[in-house]
């Protein structure tokens, strides 16, 4: 019988930006079978459940979360299934599926090495980076499906990547697995991407707790970081939540901000894209947990559509 993490977990231990109250019921699997275990269990009962990955690009409310949360981030096993291939779970941190990669000889995963977060987000968003995205090394996708209650495999093409998107449907399709296949490198060309992106990191991302980058670009040719750079956003607070100085599109929580803190700063700048330049952003980030009226309200501003749980 699967059991629920006895420890009192909070929601800002699983989140990037160090925000979120108690998780009511969490779960940590480790295997896929202990997975899918406790899926088929949730279903069974049919209890609401928030499926937290990395945390890296969430915003966990202060409130909590009530009912089950999914914990993938233990997830981390690896097994070589062919040559140049391997199945990886989903909670594998980007970074050690980088050197994964390295330590083979092969390429494909340099632009992980910086990157926050697991494997199963960066499949669901198609993260990518300095010419790679994850697309490029997917060869398929193992994710329990939760409209048909079963364990389900999915060819590279039936993923439909594309720019920072995948077929994925966050409500109903959760990423526990996925086979990766990597092609041969050069050593020394591997080594020099990978220090590439380290230093490009270093330079242009914040080290203060954040959840990435905060808005989608609003065109690809008018990234949302240089249009709020110009807009002068930079240094912008609500409470504890901050405009990085480093990089506009990212908010960092500086002095114990909370998910409305973020969720109010999130808002004054996707109106100011809007003002000024008349285009629309949208977030990269997503919000999870017990919603108080005002942040449904805040969510439904940003996103355009009604607070769903």
């Amino acid at each position: 019988m699967i059991q629920p993490v006895q420890e009192r977990l909070m929601g800002a231990q699983y989140c990037t930006y160090r925000v979120g109250g108690p998780l009511d019921e969490p779960y940590l699997p480790t295997t896929l079978e202990e997975a899918l275990a406790i899926l088929t269990m949730v279903m069974d009962k049919k209890a609401p459940l928030t499926v937290i990955g990395g945390g890296a690009n969430s915003i966990i409310a202060s409130n909590g979360i009530r009912g089950v949360t999914f914990l993938g981030k233990r997830l981390m096993f690896v097994q070589q299934t062919r040559d140049r291939q391997f199945q990886v779970g989903a909670g594998m941190p980007l970074a050690r599926v980088s050197k994964l990669a390295q330590d083979h000889g092969m390429t494909g995963a340099e632009f992980m090495i910086g990157v926050p977060g697991t494997l199963g987000g960066a499949i669901a968003m198609n993260a990518g980076a300095m010419g790679q995205e994850t697309a490029g090394i997917v060869e398929s996708v193992t994710l329990f499906n939760l409209e048909t209650q079963t364990l389900e495999t999915w060819p590279h093409e039936q993923m439909q990547f594309s720019y920072r998107k995948s077929a994925i449907q966050p409500k109903t399709m959760i990423v526990l697995a996925a086979d990766l296949r990597f092609q041969p490198g050069e050593p020394e060309v591997i080594a020099a991407l990978i220090q590439k992106s380290l230093v490009f990191r270093q330079q242009h991302h914040p080290k203060e707790p954040n959840g990435g980058s905060v808005f989608k670009n609003p065109a690809p040719d008018m990234p949302a970081g240089r249009l709020l750079d110009e807009s002068g956003a930079k240094g912008w607070r609500e409470g504890g939540a901050m405009v990085s100085p480093k990089h506009a599109n990212f908010i960092v929580n500086v002095d114990k901000a909370t998910s409305t803190h973020i969720l109010r700063l999130m808002v004054r700048l996707k109106h100011l894209i809007k003002e000024r330049y008349g285009l629309e952003a949208y977030p990269e980030n997503r919000f999870l947990g017990d919603a108080s009226d005002v942040e449904k309200s805040l969510w439904e501003e940003l996103t355009g559509y009604a607070w769903e749980r």
